[in-house]
């Protein structure tokens, strides 16, 4: 029997989770100005296990920055390029490493994040520019995750929503919820996160970017965690003001976007709700929200193998983004006369020039370069959202003739 299933699967009291991480809880103005225990510029030479402990130590502090955009001003970009690189060099080849796996070379590395994480200036409490989605009970497999070693998140990660709202609710087209990809070890906000919520936020959108869960979390828990954050937001419209619930869309990214393909399939509705994967769990007043999306766009993570679409009855549009060079484009082209088959309202934009992992194409200094080709589809996705919500004609009338070709 698969573990996400065992009988001994529990939920946790939110109080007891919280004290997991509340050694690394932050106080107003506390974080950005702080240095690591080890920090030492030019201070000569220095051991793999003298590095290790110090970027323990400026990852544990740069996580209460990274994921809290709201809070802080300056060079944000620079701040998190910084830490996303050396927290992937935990476990992945960086920047041209020969082997996975923090040593001394990475003593610059370390340096410049903690320099660039103290320019920032904090101007509000991170906590409280955030929503966290589950309440005090969280679905989550029993015993807990205890292997937090060398993982994205600090240990007793909650997940949350980092909301993009306009000022006047009034005028918002929908709500976007933007799942940034990382497969189950990371999220790369910086690319395909805080970007695109402020693309959907200037064009008419309320916007929220999902921090969920990975490593050491069940990678089950990430289309948890988006089926919850749709209900919530539904849920809480009225306390937290939200304009055009009723319009929830869902923009994805590699494993974010499979994330989306996956809750269209199992989490959609009103009845399946966590308790179908984690049976002791007790559901809540917002599991009982509709989990339905307007509009599916998986971007470069379009993925239909394995998943059963025919029991959902609100099936959404889609709309699919690869760039030609992207290693998985090889494995979503031959799905598309499968995809539209499963969905009446398909379409997709295969870019000639982009690889994996490039967002919404316009590049991230010092990470990902510019490209023009698949950096369209933005502008296409808003097309395709507003002539599907009725916002923009989907054609218009020329006194067309039967036999025009």
């Amino acid at each position: 029997m698969s573990r996400l299933h065992l009988k001994g699967e529990m939920m946790m009291n939110r109080r007891d989770f919280m004290k997991l991480s509340a050694a690394s809880a932050v106080t107003m103005g506390a974080v950005a100005g702080m240095a690591p225990a080890s920090f030492a510029e030019n201070a000569g030479v220095h051991t793999d296990a003298e590095v290790q402990a110090m970027v323990a130590e400026e990852l544990r502090l740069s996580r209460e920055v990274a994921f809290y955009p709201a809070a802080f001003r300056g060079d944000f970009d620079k701040f998190y390029v910084l830490f996303h690189k050396l927290s992937r060099a935990q476990y992945e080849k960086v920047d041209g490493a020969p082997v996975p796996g923090i040593n001394a070379s990475h003593y610059d590395m370390c340096v410049a994040l903690t320099n660039a994480r103290k320019a920032l200036r904090q101007i509000k409490d991170p906590k409280s520019t955030v929503w966290e989605i589950w309440g005090d009970q969280m679905a989550v497999e029993s015993p807990l995750p205890t292997n937090w070693e060398n993982c994205y998140d600090n240990e007793g990660f909650r997940p949350f929503l980092n909301p993009y709202l306009l000022r006047d609710q009034g005028k918002v087209k929908g709500n976007v919820i933007i799942i940034a990809g990382g497969g189950s070890t990371h999220r790369n906000n910086v690319v395909e996160g805080y970007p695109v919520a402020e693309f959907f936020n200037k064009n008419g959108y309320n916007a929220f970017v999902l921090q969920r869960r990975v490593n050491p979390y069940a990678a089950v828990d990430q289309q948890l965690d988006l089926a919850r954050a749709i209900r919530y937001i539904r849920h809480n419209a009225s306390e937290k003001h939200i304009g055009k619930t009723d319009i929830m869309i869902a923009v994805g990214f590699s494993a974010g976007g499979m994330n989306v393909m996956q809750v269209v399939a199992d989490q959609f509705g009103t009845t399946n709700t966590p308790d179908k994967v984690y049976p002791s769990y007790v559901c809540d007043a917002v599991d009982h929200e509709s989990a339905d999306l307007n509009v599916a766009i998986p971007i470069y993570g379009l993925f239909v193998t394995g998943l059963n679409f025919t029991k959902n009855p609100n099936l959404p549009p889609v709309f699919g983004v690869v760039g030609q060079k992207d290693g998985l484009s090889a494995m979503m082209l031959p799905s598309l006369p499968e995809c539209a088959n499963i969905f009446t309202d398909f379409s997709f934009y295969l870019a000639p020039d982009a690889p994996h992992g490039v967002g919404l194409g316009t590049g991230t200094k010092g990470y990902v370069d510019y490209y023009t080709q698949i950096a369209q589809w933005p502008d296409m996705a808003v097309n395709f959202i507003e002539s599907r919500l009725g916002l923009m004609e989907k054609k218009i009338d020329m006194d067309s003739v039967g036999f025009a070709w």
